[in-house]
């Protein structure tokens, strides 16, 4: 079979099959291009994905006890940290949640509170432990500050290996499970109306905020 030829512009020979390497070059360049935009869409994930914030990992306990305060009758959430990597208070969120028993005088309800940074200081007039404001839970390390001096107000400080956190006294325990605000008033009665007592048991989730990642999450039974 002959050859088959035309001619160009420049009136030169040029084969059919040199005709081909166009196309052929442009679908490498298309490759190629291709290529380098999957390569910097795959560095972006992976700088995203790098910068996404981890959550902290720590080891936590949490107890109620029924003979805390100052008068040893008083109730008591205690948060200990019992080792791994330290947690700044304002990046903790505390969520509570109870349920009262139907014979109890209000009835069943299911109760919650919130712990955040942004939870107002308990007044003073309102605690029997500290002559001033008070944010719970607040940490329990006297060579820091009594309860309310600076460094020891929940948002404050950093949540580190044998700190003690804790909500001091009743009030303070209603607000952090029963969700009662930090403006309200409590009787001797709050918790036996709703049949709060030794025994009673408490679903406790520590959040690690900029993640929204639980660092601990059990129930806790009050003793």
């Amino acid at each position: 079979m002959k050859k088959r030829f035309e001619k160009n512009n420049n009136q030169k020979d040029v084969s059919y099959k040199d005709l081909a390497v166009s196309p052929v070059i442009g679908v490498m360049l298309m490759l190629v291009v291709t290529i380098i935009i999957a390569s910097f869409v795959a560095v972006f994930a992976g700088s995203a994905a790098d910068s996404t914030t981890s959550a902290p990992s720590a080891s936590l306990d949490v107890s109620i006890i029924s003979n805390g305060g100052d008068t040893k009758d008083q109730y008591v959430m205690l948060i200990k940290h019992l080792g791994g990597d330290s947690i700044p208070s304002k990046d903790i969120q505390i969520m509570s949640y109870y349920t009262s028993p139907s014979t109890c005088t209000n009835g069943k309800n299911m109760l919650s509170g919130s712990i955040t940074q942004g939870t107002p200081a308990i007044s003073a007039s309102k605690l029997s432990y500290s002559d001033q404001d008070v944010k719970i839970p607040y940490l329990n390390n006297l060579a820091v500050g009594s309860p309310g001096d600076s460094g020891t107000n929940f948002g404050e400080y950093t949540f580190s290996a044998g700190d003690v956190l804790s909500t001091g006294d009743n009030f303070g325990t209603a607000v952090a499970i029963f969700g009662i605000t930090t403006t309200s008033d409590i009787d001797d009665n709050e918790f036996s109306e709703y049949g709060f007592d030794r025994g009673s048991s408490v679903e406790v989730n520590i959040i690690y905020a900029p993640s929204q990642t639980s660092i601990y999450k059990g129930t806790v039974t009050v003793v």
